[in-house]
This record gives C-alpha cells, sequence and structure tokens, in this order.
C-alpha cells in the first residue's frame, strides 16, 4: 500500500510539474505576442491595432480568425519540445537534423504527412513546392487541411499549419508545378539539399525530379502509389527493381529509361506497397469520354478518379519522414524488400521471348513469317515481373491454367513488336487454342485479354490514368 500511494504521489507531481510547465510555456508565448504587439503599434503610432493573420492581411473579429502568431521558441523550450528525439538520435544526431534543408515536392496526402513528421521532429528548414489547392475530396487524407482551406494552395494550407506548432521552422513555399526548369529555382536556389521527398503523383513529372536529383547526387526518397490499396503491412522500401505490383513503379522505369537514366543508380530509393490492388478506377462520365484531356487539372494529367483510403497515404507519409530522419540523424536503418518472382524464371521467360523474336526474324527475311509480321523486344526482366505477377496474376485467361503449369509470354499481334500492352501470358492448352489467333477464342475471352492489355497500354504511358 506504501508503495501504491508513493507512486500516485510521484504521478501527481509529474502531472503537476508538467501543468505548471505548460501554463508557463502559455504565459510565456502571449506575454512574448503583446510586448511584440505593442512594440509595433508604438513604432507605427497606432492606439488599437488591428489583429492579422498569418499572411499579413487583416483579421475579423469574429470566431472565423485566425489564432495569433505564435513566435519562435527559445532554445530551452524547443530542447523540451525535441527531448524525446534528442533521446532517439542522440545531442549530435539531433543537431545535424536541426541543421538540414529539406525538400518535399507534392503535398498531397503522401507528401503532407511527411512534411507534418519532419518538421515536428526537428528539421527546421523545409522547401514545399505543389502546384494545386486543396479540395474537399482531398480533405479525407491530407495531413493539416481543414474545410478552411478548401480552394487555397496546398503549401500554404501546410505552412500555416506549422506555423501554429513548430514556429521555429523556417517553411518556403513554392505554388508551382516542377518541371525540368523549375528544378534550378527549388535544388540550386537555397543552399545545400540534404534530402528530397517525391511525393508527386504524375510519372513523367516524377522521373524529371528523379533525374534533378541524380544529376545532382541529392539523396531522395520516392512514393510509389497509394491508391487502390489498404494493407499498411505490404510497405517497403527499396529500389525500382525491388518494387512488385506497383503499376506506377513500372512505368517509372519505362520514364526513366526514355530519359537515359539507369535504373540501377543506388540513388533511387522507394517506398511502395507489394500488395495487388483491391479496387479500380471511377469511370469516365460520357460527357469526359467526348475530350477526356480537356477535364484534366493540368495537361497530359490523370483525370480519372482514384479510389483512395486516407490512412494509406498517411502511412505512406510517415514512413518516408522516419526514414529521411533517420538518414539525417545518423542512424540508418536497413529495410527489407519485398518477395520477388525468383531471378531465374524471370530470366528464362525473358530468354524465351527473345529466342522467338530471333526466330520471327528469320521467317521474315526467307519469306515464310505471317503477313505483316514484326519481330522486336521491348520488354526486360523486370517487366517479365510485372506482366506475370500483377497483369495477369499468374493465370492463363484462355485455359484457367496457374502458375506451377508451364505458362509463356506470347504476343497477342505479330504485326507489333513484344511490348507490355502485346504480350499474353499462355499455358500450353491456352498457347494450342491460340494457334488460330483471335478468331479461335471466346469472344468473351478475347474481351477480357484486350482488356488486360488496355491496362498496360496506360502503364506505357499511351493513355492518361496514372495509377497513384
Amino acid at each position: 500500500m506504501a508503495q501504491s500511494r508513493s507512486e500516485i504521489t510521484a504521478f501527481a507531481c509529474g502531472a503537476a510539474v508538467s501543468a505548471a510547465l505548460g501554463l508557463f510555456l502559455l504565459s510565456h508565448l502571449d506575454s512574448s505576442l503583446i510586448s511584440s504587439k505593442k512594440m509595433q503599434s508604438r513604432k507605427r503610432g497606432d492606439e488599437d491595432p488591428q489583429p492579422t493573420t498569418n499572411d499579413g492581411a487583416q483579421a475579423n473579429n469574429d470566431d472565423n480568425s485566425n489564432p495569433k502568431i505564435i513566435p519562435k521558441l527559445s532554445e530551452e523550450f524547443r530542447l523540451e519540445q525535441l527531448s524525446r528525439n534528442v533521446l532517439f538520435f542522440g545531442e549530435d544526431g539531433m543537431r545535424k537534423i536541426r541543421g538540414s534543408t529539406v525538400v518535399v515536392v507534392g503535398l498531397g496526402g503522401v507528401g503532407s504527412h511527411a512534411a507534418h513528421l519532419l518538421a515536428r521532429s526537428g528539421v527546421e528548414k523545409l522547401i514545399l513546392m505543389d502546384f494545386d489547392q486543396v479540395t474537399l475530396s482531398s480533405t479525407n487524407r491530407h495531413a493539416t487541411a481543414t474545410l478552411r482551406d478548401v480552394g487555397t494552395p496546398k503549401v500554404a494550407a501546410v505552412k500555416k499549419f506549422l506555423a501554429d506548432c513548430v514556429p521555429n521552422c523556417e517553411v518556403i513555399v513554392i505554388n508551382e508545378m516542377f518541371n525540368t526548369e523549375a528544378a534550378a529555382g527549388v535544388l540550386d536556389a537555397h543552399g545545400k539539399i540534404d534530402f528530397v521527398v517525391d511525393a508527386i503523383d504524375d510519372i513523367p513529372t516524377k522521373a524529371q525530379l528523379v533525374k534533378a536529383c541524380i544529376d545532382r547526387k541529392i539523396p531522395f526518397l520516392s512514393s510509389m502509389g497509394a491508391a487502390c490499396k489498404a494493407d499498411p503491412t505490404r510497405m517497403h522500401i527499396g529500389d525500382l527493381r525491388s518494387a512488385v505490383r506497383d503499376a506506377l513503379a513500372t512505368k517509372l522505369r519505362w520514364h526513366l529509361k526514355k530519359l537515359k537514366v539507369s535504373i540501377d543508380d543506388p540513388l533511387i530509393r522507394i517506398l511502395y506497397s507489394s500488395e495487388k490492388v483491391v479496387a479500380e478506377l471511377a469511370p469516365l462520365t460520357e460527357e469526359q469520354k467526348k475530350d477526356p484531356k480537356a477535364f484534366g487539372t493540368v495537361e497530359n494529367m490523370r483525370i480519372r478518379v482514384l479510389p483512395v483510403v486516407g490512412t494509406m497515404p498517411a502511412i505512406m507519409g510517415m514512413a518516408i519522414s522516419s526514414f529521411v530522419l533517420c538518414e539525417l540523424g545518423q542512424k540508418p536503418f536497413h529495410p527489407t524488400a519485398a518477395e520477388r518472382l525468383g531471378k531465374q524464371v524471370r530470366h528464362r521467360m525473358h530468354q524465351h521471348i527473345k529466342n522467338r523474336e530471333t526466330e520471327l526474324k528469320e521467317q521474315i527475311e526467307n519469306g515464310t513469317a505471317p503477313k505483316g509480321a514484326v519481330h522486336g523486344v521491348e520488354v526486360d526482366s523486370d517487366d517479365v515481373e510485372y506482366l506475370m505477377a500483377e497483369l495477369w496474376r499468374n493465370r492463363c485467361l484462355i485455359s484457367g491454367d496457374r502458375l506451377g503449369t508451364s505458362l509463356e509470354l506470347i504476343k497477342w499481334d505479330v504485326t507489333k513488336k513484344a511490348t507490355l500492352s502485346n504480350l499474353v501470358l499462355m499455358s500450353a492448352k491456352g498457347l494450342k487454342e491460340f494457334k488460330k489467333g483471335k478468331a479461335g477464342l471466346k469472344p468473351e475471352v478475347v474481351e477480357m485479354i484486350e482488356r488486360r492489355l488496355s491496362l498496360a497500354k496506360e502503364v506505357e504511358g499511351k493513355d492518361v490514368f496514372t495509377p497513384t
């Protein structure tokens, strides 16, 4: 009983000290704010200055007015705010984190959570870039945006929030879309950049940022698709080759190859989910079908609505911030990549595709090939994994045979090269039925196959859909 009483007494004393410190801190902040305002008032000669918002505009004197601007914390209070982080990273590690400059490009569901936790955890200079505005539908997953922020820039919503919880963090906002021309203004104009968070949901733009970081040798981490998925236990950090069941990663590989960027560059690290897609995109409306490009936020960006469980981008953003903090604080961890299709299987399947195309080339040269036949291989062994596991799900749609039987990737249209959108997984039984071409298959089977191939076309960048 004596021990219980002493524990209760200790707990009560601790709570009282915390409460007193909190009241003292609030009093300190309020008095600092009042003194600051009085000083400004005297300088201007005003007798009754009107409160201002964080943007410098005059505030209303009602419940809808913005809260007071909170001044920077003294070093004593700042260290108290970061005390748990100091215990984890140590004083030297925390000093490095506080002295770092981090760029976050894309302030949607993933980027806003990453920026939020980086600032709360001690990063004292953030450069935030996003061209978009807060929408009503985006408030289901955005880290800081409220209904009052709808219609305002996402970067402004994040900056306003951070000013209230971490006033010591310098936040530079750039309300523009990232592109090659804008790269210098983001990555070169603010001193040394220690880390870049890529939370862009448009693949061509994402590829440009990856290239810009590699060219400048700036460490970065790119987020892949958070939409259409829900399992938080399938998150992985790895390289582009390790990404499985992520169409966005597959598409990024294609775009980087076009930019002549090696996907094996050691700087490339990504966060992805190995979960199979469990929901589909919303279909286009009849009006959108008439002119899809007219409905995009900007030209060439996706317009189809993506199903998103708000928890997934939040988890991805927090995972990114954890990785970045551990890198900056010199306490790195070593992520475990997802299990992949065996290297030998991928290599064998890819080699078989090349062998068949070599035979077709010989047939074309000696005049025995089917009419209009074209040879050529435009896939690699990593694409083979996407085709088997993600697109065809290890199953022949013609025969129903699954992995465990002999399966091959066969060209659907002999008048085209072997590409992602022209290779179909078939068993020996399925291939036998396909000997006569599409005419030898049931119409519903042809429809299913061509629907899957259209998804591969989108991955190749031949459509407006981007799975983020």
